[in-house]
């Protein structure tokens, strides 16, 4: 912990707020510097920084959910709902990883999503997905063909 203080907000804003806030300046072990402003004055300054550190972790965690997840809407509007649908996104995107894992190739997990997204009612195992697709019609030769018109 590098400081420890209270601190006098100066902005017409910062006068606004009720009582002097509380500045703590914590150096990571990587030699990040983070600043936290709180009003906090009860719990230690090392608890403040560990709190914080939490929640990044929780900000992390739905950026995750963002990217992977691909849930853009939820579907219910009840109180179990938008945890149902969290989980159940969370089961399908392990289960895709778990394939990727079982089938190493070079498909990325975006790539194994579509696949399985395109061929879900498709009766086609998990090796046949991942293979290349077969050519549907026989490769042309390099000969030229002379075309005559009449």
């Amino acid at each position: 912990m590098l400081a420890d203080e209270t601190i006098r907000l100066t902005s017409a804003k910062g006068r606004q707020h009720q009582g002097e806030p509380r500045r703590i300046v914590y150096r990571r072990g990587d030699d990040k510097l983070f600043v936290f402003i709180t009003h906090d004055f009860g719990r230690a300054a090392q608890a403040i920084a560990d709190l914080y550190k939490q929640r990044w972790q929780i900000e992390v965690f739905f950026k995750w959910i963002k990217q992977n997840l691909k849930i853009k809407r939820f579907l219910g509007a009840s109180q179990n709902a938008a945890p149902i649908q969290v989980i159940i996104a969370m089961i399908a995107y392990l289960l895709i990883r778990l394939g990727r894992q079982a089938l190493p190739n070079s498909l990325s997990l975006q790539e194994w999503a579509r696949l399985i997204s395109a061929n879900i009612l498709a009766k086609k195992s998990s090796p046949e997905l991942a293979a290349p697709p077969k050519p549907t019609s026989p490769p042309i030769n390099n000969q030229q063909v002379a075309i005559g018109f009449g």
